[in-house]
């Protein structure tokens, strides 16, 4: 049985992971009196994340999609920005989110895969990781085809590099959300050094590679936070247990909370 992306598999397995794994995510989402979206647009934000989950391979589960839009939801035309777009699903899920809440999407990725890298990783499990160059590689073209078929394309400017030359270079305003899933440890250093001093106050920003021991140890560094990004260590949502992990910027001008 054919079990990629488009397959009567990967439906059946939406519908059962819908009921299962992220049943209490859903429920989640369409109470939450904080979304600003109406029972209609939630509803159909599901209907829609299910398609790009059952035509385009993706990363990452709903319940972690859902959690972003939540934030992005919550808020007035918001500012986002997502670094790491694999091969467009989570940017077209993101796209959709954004365009309900009236905001707009930078999406950033060298859309050549991952660079070359000596990094060797131990999984939250206890599994070794290595991630090989190119490893999740989807050309800019493909991408965009993606989001043009089954996001909103219309709030999305695409950024192509890599994120060391891109992200300093990179003109925004104040951001709402940030999304990382960038898998390599530099990666995110490099991320968290740019973009969190960019977060609006109130600001959140997400990464998605808590399935990393290393991701958690640099999360964790008070030396990484006061040394290259310039803020005291910030309260993290599941640092230390989980693959989602939340950075909340404080309403006031302190910084991280």
């Amino acid at each position: 049985m054919r079990r990629g992306p488009g397959s009567l598999y990967r439906r059946w397995l939406s519908i059962r992971y819908l009921a299962t794994r992220d049943r209490g995510d859903v429920i989640d989402f369409l109470r939450d009196r904080g979304v600003r979206a109406g029972l209609r647009t939630r509803l159909d934000l599901l209907r829609r994340f299910t398609a790009v989950t059952n035509q385009v391979r993706g990363y990452h589960t709903l319940g972690e999609m859902l959690a972003v839009s939540r934030a992005i939801l919550a808020r007035e035309r918001p500012v986002v920005l997502e670094a790491g777009c694999g091969h467009g699903s989570s940017t077209a899920k993101l796209s959709l989110a954004v365009r309900a809440a009236g905001g707009r999407l930078f999406a950033c990725d060298s859309f050549r895969g991952l660079p070359d890298n000596s990094e060797h990783h131990i999984h939250m499990d206890g599994r070794r990781i290595e991630f090989r160059t190119g490893a999740f590689r989807a050309t800019l073209p493909q991408v965009r085809r993606t989001v043009e078929r089954l996001g909103a394309a219309d709030v999305v400017s695409f950024h192509k590099g890599w994120f060391a030359e891109t992200l300093p270079a990179l003109q925004t305003p104040e951001l709402d959300v940030v999304v990382l899933d960038v898998d390599l440890v530099e990666s995110t250093r490099v991320c968290l050094r740019e973009l969190v001093p960019r977060l609006a106050p109130g600001g959140v920003l997400f990464t998605l590679d808590g399935q990393l021991r290393a991701t958690h140890e640099l999360l964790g560094s008070t030396s990484f936070w006061e040394g290259e990004v310039g803020v005291p260590p910030p309260v993290i949502d599941g640092l230390g247990a989980a693959k989602l992990l939340v950075i909340r910027k404080k309403a006031g001008p302190e910084g991280p909370a």
